[in-house]
């Protein structure tokens, strides 16, 4: 079989490995999409502190069963699966707690390399965290399920009050989702964003855009909200300019979600009398539990809304480097990698 192998920054290799077997209680699935993401597309331009080269890379994925391992009762090969490539231990202190998303095992046993012919979902995965894919749910559909899922995540922490206004600062991948959900969810939803196209396509979804290129975005959410400011405002930038920032955007007794990463060595200030005198609260949403794959599932499989709107190219597998070639220099939103 083929895997995508990320050997250095900017450089990707399509190499050929031996067909994995199945191991107890998991299963070989055959990848009919891999979806690209901001974290793939980081790794790709200078590493990743949990990915050393040279790495298979790629979460975001969809397939058919290929093999299944011994004592898996409740799936049949060729069946099509729809999956995550993660799942927590149960047993931890965080897992007992009902903090799943933080299991002191979850990043340790994560799956990657969906940029691939096949790809192995160990048993703790395949019990958790994987649903049959129904029919009529597209291969495409299916591969949301992981952003979706930290989506969902990140929106039942942060849990806003009904019909809240809502800022959600960056037009990637993650913004358009979180501004999708939270639409769908019936808040007055604002995407903040910079680039014309995906500004252009999230009107055509139906949300309401600021261009922060040309406005006073600070101005333009006051105007929106009587001049309190954003009842929650959700950063999916993952800049240090917007996190700083975004304090001041919200109204008092508001709700600063932080779910877009720095680095690791980053650090961020604010002005202290705006936290504690205004109640601003920050919060950091981080991975998913399974609580939120589960719904994100229900949510793909209601079709809430079309989530391959998002993906704005198409690749074969062996023209992965072309894939992020372009993501690299800025051409398109989401890219399926298609076997």
């Amino acid at each position: 079989m083929r895997v995508a192998m990320l050997v250095a920054p900017r450089n990707v290799e399509l190499r050929e490995v031996a067909t994995p077997e199945a191991p107890p209680g998991g299963a070989v699935v055959a990848v009919r999409v891999a979806l690209t993401d901001g974290t793939d597309l980081k790794a790709y331009r200078r590493g990743h502190p949990q990915m050393p080269f040279p790495t298979p890379f790629g979460h975001e994925f969809s397939g058919e069963i290929l093999a299944l391992g011994a004592g898996v009762s409740d799936w049949r090969v060729g069946e099509a699966i729809a999956c995550v490539h993660s799942a927590p231990c149960g047993t931890c202190y965080w897992c007992a707690a009902g903090e799943e998303e933080l299991c002191e095992s979850v990043m340790e046993r994560k799956i990657l390399g969906a940029y691939a012919d096949a790809i192995v979902v160990p048993q703790h995965i395949l019990a958790r965290n994987a649903f049959h894919k129904p029919e009529e749910m597209t291969f495409a559909e299916a591969a949301f399920l992981e952003p979706l899922s930290c989506v969902v995540h990140s929106r039942n922490l942060l849990a806003p009050r009904p019909r809240s206004s809502v800022a959600v600062f960056g037009d990637g991948g993650f913004g358009m989702l979180h501004a999708l959900l939270f639409a769908r969810d019936g808040h007055d939803c604002v995407l903040v964003g910079r680039r014309p196209e995906r500004l252009a396509l999230a009107t055509s979804l139906g949300l309401a855009t600021i261009d922060a290129s040309a406005n006073d975005v600070g101005a333009s959410l006051r105007e929106r909200t009587g001049g309190r400011g954003a009842d929650a405002l959700v950063e999916c930038t993952g800049t240090t300019e917007v996190w700083e920032l975004a304090p001041s955007l919200v109204r008092r007794g508001g709700t600063v979600s932080f779910f877009g990463g720095l680095s690791a060595d980053a650090n961020v200030s604010f002005r202290a009398a705006r936290l504690h005198y205004d109640e601003v609260r920050l919060i950091s949403p981080f991975h998913f539990t399974p609580r939120a794959v589960a719904e994100a599932f229900a949510l793909l499989r209601e079709r809430a809304f079309d989530c391959r709107r998002l993906i704005s190219h198409r690749y074969p597998l062996d023209r992965i480097v072309d894939a992020f070639a372009a993501l690299d220099s800025g051409l398109g939103l989401k890219a399926a990698i298609e076997t």
